[in-house]
This record gives C-alpha cells, structure tokens and sequence, in this order.
C-alpha cells in the first residue's frame, strides 16, 4: 500500500504504531513536524521579528524605566 509508514507509538489502540504514510523526515504529518526551520537569511529575520518581546517586557521598556527612575531620584527641589 505505502512505502514507508510512520511507526509512531500511539498513546491509544495499547500502544499500536502509527499507520499513516511516512514524509520524507520518516515520521506522518502528525508525529514528525512539518517545519525544520528557517534555511534563508529572509526567514531567519522574519522568525527573529516575530519572536521579539514588546510592550512591558522588552528590554528597551525596562531601560527607559531604569532611567526616568534615576532622574526622579535625582531631582532636587
């Protein structure tokens, strides 16, 4: 029927193998993952960008607040 099976333990059926058509990587669509990441400069950038903190947590955030706190401190009246 197939050439190659993904062979995957399932965690029903006690355990069977997996029956789905093997990919390239060996396993199905469902066990082994599509994605092996990005090869290209574009998409390492674009995976950098998307994955870049903002808001509250980025760092430049807890910087400005580091440094508007030093300047309150340092206020004299």
């Amino acid at each position: 029927m197939f050439d190659k099976l993904c062979g995957a333990k399932a965690r029903t059926n006690a355990y069977q193998p997996c029956r789905q058509p093997a990919m390239a990587n060996g396993r199905c669509r469902l066990h082994g993952g599509k994605s092996s990441g990005a090869k290209t400069e574009e998409g390492k950038k674009y995976i950098k960008v998307a994955n870049t903190k903002h808001g509250f947590y980025s760092t430049e955030f807890h910087e400005d607040k580091k440094f508007i706190r030093m300047l309150i401190k340092n206020i004299k009246l």
